[in-house]
């Protein structure tokens, strides 16, 4: 098994870990409640918001299934009774990876249409616009893509699955088992993906990795030679294309027709069909910050069953659960939301969960503090492709690094 092989960060990345700290269109939608369930749906609604890159980027086709994962949430919810009897409203924006759209909407949202909660934002290139606003108006942000240091510093943007720190360690830790020295392709697209760069780095040093350095890749680039030979010149083993499903495919494929095959380790949830069934990635590794979604567990069931229900002509890829994963996380702390729900309700509600609360099997081992920033541990799901399907090459559980 892969995961008694994975190695335990060292004291050193506690250090790390401690230092960043220290240093560190528009939609609204009310799902309609099952016929069965809607007569226990007689209080006032919680109104949540939701805000992301859905037509900005080449990230938009993957990231869009975020929002539905919530709406699939929302939905299943409000079938069963909602939020102790409060039946859930979701107001959403796209902010097109525009930072003045992005926190336009967010004032828009708080102000007039009076959310308690923000919940799987997709906004890894414009949450620096109004991370300081929800801060000042005490608005929780909970779960979605929380991978740039506004999550590691803001008590207000709480994650539901992972840090960058511990999603590195994760990509990191399952590279170590099929290499020696590491090297990445990352994207020039999003401020996330060169802002890691660092992180790697010292992070593949803490684990005892070799470092052969960043390569930045544009998704439009006409090819990949280049890139691919000078990471074969730094004598890379493992690598890991940080960018688009169809730039990751391109990349591997390129660094391969120039006879250079390293193992690869995946970011998972960036890929769609088309990617997983190319050739070029069969035998990869890859991490996910969320339950794996092409398996039927009891975790994923309701998840699963819903999704289909609602997007039929739709597979659900990796970002698809963060959607729901992050209403989990909600409910459990309006469990016993009371008549009138506010932020400082759900706020109260997340304090309350105990410690290293894992939401029935949706999330990392994670603590929330007030006034603190999410205490997540290091634990992430790992995923395989063998003949263009994805697998559970360590099974379903977590796997902590």
């Amino acid at each position: 098994m892969r995961s008694n092989r994975i190695v335990a960060a060292s004291a050193a990345l506690l250090v790390l870990l401690a230092s960043l700290l220290a240093g560190c269109g528009s939609s609204t939608k009310d799902a309609a409640p099952g016929e069965s369930a809607s007569a226990a749906l007689s209080k006032s609604p919680v109104v949540i918001g939701n805000i992301g890159d859905y037509s900005g980027s080449s990230f938009t086709d993957e990231y869009r299934q975020a929002l539905h994962g919530l709406e699939t949430w929302v939905q299943w919810t409000n079938e069963h009774g909602g939020l102790n009897g409060h039946p859930v409203k979701l107001v959403s924006h796209d902010d097109q990876n525009d930072p003045a759209k992005s926190v336009l909407y967010m004032k828009q949202m708080v102000e007039s249409d009076h959310v308690v909660a923000i919940l799987s934002p997709i906004a890894q290139g414009t949450d620096s616009s109004w991370a300081e606003y929800v801060k000042d108006r005490k608005v929780p942000v909970i779960g979605g893509s929380a991978l740039d240091a506004n999550w590691m510093t803001n008590p207000y943007m709480l994650t539901a699955n992972t840090t960058p720190v511990g999603y590195i360690t994760a990509q990191l830790a399952a590279a170590k088992t099929i290499g020696k020295k590491f090297g990445m392709f990352t994207c020039i697209e999003q401020a996330a993906c060169k802002s890691g760069v660092a992180l790697f780095q010292q992070i593949a040093g803490t684990l005892g990795l070799g470092w052969a350095g960043a390569q930045y890749v544009s998704t439009t680039a006409t090819d990949y030679i280049a890139p691919c030979l000078a990471m074969k010149a730094a004598g890379a083993d493992v690598v890991a294309p940080e960018s688009s499903a169809e730039t990751i495919v391109r990349i591997v494929a390129a660094c391969k027709q120039q006879n250079y095959h390293p193992g690869v380790v995946l970011p998972t949830a960036n890929l769609d069909e088309t990617a997983i069934a190319n050739p070029a990635l069969d035998g990869s590794l890859g991490v996910s910050y969320t339950p794996l979604w092409y398996e039927d567990t009891p975790v994923t069931h309701d998840f699963l069953a819903e999704y289909k229900k609602m997007f039929p002509d739709e597979t659900p890829g990796g970002h698809a659960p963060q959607g729901w994963q992050a209403g989990v996380v909600l409910a459990a702390a309006l469990k016993d939301a009371p008549d009138t729900v506010t932020s400082q309700t759900v706020l109260d509600g997340l304090y309350a969960q105990p410690a290293n609360s894992t939401f029935g099997g949706w999330t990392p081992p994670i603590t929330y503090v007030k006034g603190k920033p999410a205490q997540v541990k290091p634990c992430l799901w790992y995923t395989g492709i063998q003949n263009g399907k994805l697998t559970a090459p360590d099974g379903t559980d977590l796997i902590c690094s």
